[in-house]
């Protein structure tokens, strides 16, 4: 499997059964899922999907050292995101806004995903928690290769960064003590300040905000009309949005046209029901053998 990837360029896995993962039925649905949400209906410029990142993430941690296991548990980290991705956690919220984190278990226990992993010499229940793999999943303001990932992919995509940037980032990421550092104090505050952007104008923004916001009234519209059920957030965001489409609701009609034709005077005054996580990096600097965060070194 080669391709050229937005953020790593000319890349390729190889491994059979990693493929034979890859080709399941339950990874392929990643494809339909946008990483953006209902944000990718306004802005048709947000294509990434969960599918490219997951593979991104994979990269990223081989490219890091990371054995074969973790490498497979970037691959798997988002299979349980939903339809729409965070959209869900506008109707079921959380303070991590991570529902999907509890579909994980029943996910990973498909019978095609349980056989791809048995062919690697795994098992469902070793990828249930992401936090024991330490290059893949660190808490904020940490550095880790999912966050990393994103933020890449996402800031090329919204234009917020460059390629160059992204070269010089990606360069000067080192591994020490388990732990994704940068070796470059000013290279970790260019990232950290990229970072900030994304989060004020894109991941937290008041337009994040009202775009989830009315997609979620309009999901629990279709709940309630039973137009759909539990098991359709489970499929891809064309399935969900054509159901959503085909129902007769004046209310659903009206949330999902507001998304489609949005406009920056739509939010003047809005107050959200729910607001977007805020997402912020003091990223680890290496400091002679050991390393330290950005904040004490400044």
């Amino acid at each position: 499997m080669h391709w050229n990837d937005r953020v790593y360029g000319e890349v390729s896995i190889t491994d059979p059964a990693l493929l034979g993962l890859i080709a399941t039925p339950t990874f392929q649905r990643l494809r339909g899922v946008r990483q953006a949400g209902p944000s990718a209906i306004a802005f048709a410029f947000k294509d990434v999907t969960r599918f490219e990142h997951s593979l991104g993430v994979h990269v990223l941690l081989g490219g890091l050292g990371a054995d074969l296991k973790q490498q497979a548990a970037g691959l798997l980290h988002d299979i349980s995101h939903t339809a729409f991705s965070h959209a869900v956690d506008f109707l079921v919220t959380s303070d991590e806004q991570d529902h999907h984190e509890s579909l994980k278990p029943q996910m990973l226990e498909r019978p095609d995903i349980a056989a791809a992993l048995d062919r690697l010499g795994f098992q469902p229940r070793d990828f249930y928690d992401d936090a024991i793999y330490p290059l893949l999943e660190r808490p904020l303001p940490l550095l880790c290769a999912d966050r990393l990932d994103y933020f890449l992919r996402d800031g090329l995509a919204c234009h917020v960064i460059t390629p160059r940037q992204v070269d010089r980032i990606l360069h000067h990421l080192t591994v020490i003590e388990s732990t994704i550092v940068f070796d470059n104090l000013a290279v970790a505050r260019e990232a950290a300040a990229l970072f900030d952007v994304m989060n004020r104008d894109w991941w937290a923004s008041l337009t994040e905000a009202f775009i989830y916001n009315e997609f979620a009234d309009a999901l629990r519209e279709g709940f309630r009309l039973g137009v759909l059920k539990e098991d359709d957030l489970l499929t891809e965001d064309a399935k969900v949005l054509a159901k959503l489409d085909a129902v007769s609701s004046p209310l659903i009609s009206r949330k999902l046209a507001t998304i489609r034709n949005f406009h920056p005077k739509l939010i003047e005054g809005y107050s959200p029901r729910v607001i977007p996580k805020q997402r912020w990096l003091d990223p680890p600097v290496k400091n002679g053998s050991t390393f330290r965060r950005m904040s004490e070194l400044i």
